[in-house]
């Protein structure tokens, strides 16, 4: 089945706002074993959405569309429909009502120019919108489904799962596809080819892709038939040789994050931690929050950017930054070592580098970083190099930070959770 997304706004084109929808959208249908074939993305000009819209309907048979379902001047993919489908805008009461109720459960009255959200094109179906005051629309041109929703990707992603994607299941109830999603850290996407080789070979049903990422690799297998069971098994089959080869740089499957992995192996081991960050600001820490029910884990970190705060907030020794400086193996053990005690978790995480674009030497470069780790066993520390823009190198700290902290739990934990805090 040809399937084509289009995103719709000027400030995708302008690099204004990252179009998550492309993402959002191609990972649920590939969820749900349908592949997209087409991605396009249009500005907020009638001429150019009616351009979009007329490929589409002439070279697929499932049109998904994102965007311009507003109250505002620029909000025109209705009216757009109406004129190149020509199909008459209809004021849909119970649509309208919907809106109004929105409104009214947050307190306040619906301005007039939201009525326009509530312009159906006649014969469409009215997509329910339970999270804001867009509904969306599906309609049906010669064999081609269409289907309009809002920009907001929250509100996207709730009516493909509610409504789309199932209605799409029911109209293709033949061929089924899937995919399963290996995640690594660690390792090149080049050493990863060499481990691979000859993956696809062995499992010619099978299609093997990656993905670099900030967070490492991706390992992409996908299938299709006809017969589910066989499809599963397969993919099982796959999938278990792919973690063979690829070890202990495998953090997660699926959509699973690094941060859950950390979390979970703490919760396994009884353990908490602690961070302590100097050019990684807090990401480290913010990482470990994002997963729920990171309370159970996570003391709390400390942000010390300078050495006068590293010695204060972390007790740094002043030698260790004289002798050493702020960039080192060094002053990365002992601001490990200083969260662990402070905040009385049973271990640390710290970072310190160089993150650029300025600060840098022949000796210490931008793009070097120190991660350090600390236990009741002892303390250690591990030297990297990163390449890339300053929030490149941020970003890549911080995933190793939590790297190291996965590694090492799952190295084995002789020791345990201070007994003052257990």
């Amino acid at each position: 089945m040809v399937t084509e997304i289009i995103t719709i706004g000027s400030e995708l084109l302008r690099g204004l706002v990252r179009n998550t929808n492309i993402d959002l959208i191609s990972g649920l249908l590939a969820e749900a074993g349908l592949k997209p074939t087409y991605h396009t993305t249009v500005g907020d000009e009638a001429e150019f959405i009616a351009e979009a819209f007329r490929t589409a309907v002439h070279r697929a048979e499932t049109v998904i569309t994102t965007g311009g379902l507003g109250p505002t001047s620029d909000d025109i993919t209705r009216k757009v429909i109406a004129t190149v489908f020509r199909r008459r805008l209809i004021l849909d009461r119970e649509a309208l009502d919907g809106i109004r109720a929105r409104f009214k459960d947050r307190g306040l009255e619906m301005p007039p120019i939201n009525e326009a959200q509530a312009l159906i094109p006649r014969g469409a179906n009215v997509i329910a919108n339970s999270r804001g005051t867009a509904p969306g629309l599906h309609f049906t041109h010669v064999k081609t489904e269409c289907f309009a929703l809002p920009g907001v990707p929250s509100e996207a992603e709730e009516m493909l799962r509610g409504y789309v994607i199932p209605f799409l299941k029911r109209r293709n109830p033949g061929l089924v596809s899937a995919i399963r999603v290996v995640r690594t850290i660690g390792v090149s996407e080049s050493a990863l080819a060499e481990r691979l080789q000859g993956f696809e070979r062995e499992e010619p049903e099978l299609k093997l892709g990656t993905i670099a990422r900030a967070s490492g690799v991706d390992l992409h297998l996908s299938a299709s038939s006809v017969d589910a069971m066989w499809l599963q098994g397969v993919l099982d089959r796959g999938e278990r040789k792919l973690i063979g080869r690829a070890g202990a740089s495998v953090y997660a499957l699926g959509s699973g994050t690094l941060s859950e992995a950390v979390g979970e192996a703490l919760l396994q081991h009884g353990l908490t931690i602690a961070t302590a960050e100097s050019f990684t600001g807090g990401s480290v820490g913010a990482a470990l929050v994002a997963t729920a029910g990171s309370s159970r884990y996570y003391r709390g970190g400390i942000i010390a950017y300078s050495n006068e705060s590293k010695e204060k907030l972390l007790g740094v020794s002043a030698e260790t930054l004289r002798r050493f400086g702020a960039v080192s193996a060094e002053v990365a053990r002992e601001m490990a070592r200083g969260a662990r005690e402070r905040l009385g978790a049973a271990c640390s995480v710290s970072t310190t580098g160089i993150a650029g674009p300025d600060g840098g030497t022949a000796e210490k470069p931008v793009g070097l970083a120190y991660i350090g780790y600390s236990t009741p066993e002892g303390d250690l520390s591990e030297r990297y190099a990163f390449g890339g823009s300053r929030a490149d190198i941020v970003t890549r700290a911080s995933f190793f930070a939590l790297d190291l902290v996965r590694r090492s739990l799952r190295a084995g934990v002789p020791w345990s959770e201070p007994s003052s805090r257990s």
